[in-house]
């Protein structure tokens, strides 16, 4: 194991303390070593991080990383999916994340996890299923509610550049 895996490692561990200003410090050092993260590993350190302790502190780390570093973790959200044990810790991650509103959020439209997604809904997986299919639900709805939101505020955009092209003309 590299010192840079062992430090994440470690970091995580404290991620979560009740001291204000150790938590801080815990974040501001994950957020630099996510910054350098070339490979992804500390991005996937953080999402297997949350999948076994649900850290609300986590979430916050993840809605902040920017492109094209999201797609490293879509695919680990879709990895997730196909897993019983992290199932509903990729979706609770997911609605989460959602709802964070990341500049990239409208990827998720695009990407396999929908797919994954909605293969899960249709089977009645059985972490979904005792929720009653709605976590899974509603992360759906949130989708299609950012992806809405996301092509109007385009959709306005271009047409408020149409207009200002067209009264230079």
């Amino acid at each position: 194991m590299s010192k840079e895996q062992v430090s994440i490692s470690e970091l995580l561990l404290s991620l979560d303390s009740s001291e204000l200003q150790e938590a801080e410090r815990v974040r501001a050092a994950v957020n630099k070593q996510l910054a350098t993260d070339r490979g992804g590993a500390v991005l996937l350190s953080l999402v297997e991080y949350y999948l076994d302790s649900f850290s609300s502190q986590a979430v916050l780390l993840l809605s902040s990383i920017r492109e094209p570093h999201h797609k490293v973790l879509l695919e680990k959200l879709n990895d997730s999916l196909s897993r019983s044990r992290t199932r509903l810790a990729a979706v609770t991650l997911l609605g989460h994340l959602i709802r964070k509103q990341p500049p990239w959020v409208h990827h998720i439209s695009q990407s396999v996890l929908l797919s994954s997604l909605l293969r899960c809904l249709k089977s009645g997986n059985a972490p979904l299923t005792a929720l009653g299919r709605g976590a899974g639900s509603t992360v759906v709805f949130q989708m299609i509610s950012a992806c809405y939101w996301t092509m109007t505020n385009v959709t306005y955009s271009l047409q408020r550049v149409s207009v200002s092209v067209a009264v230079r003309y």
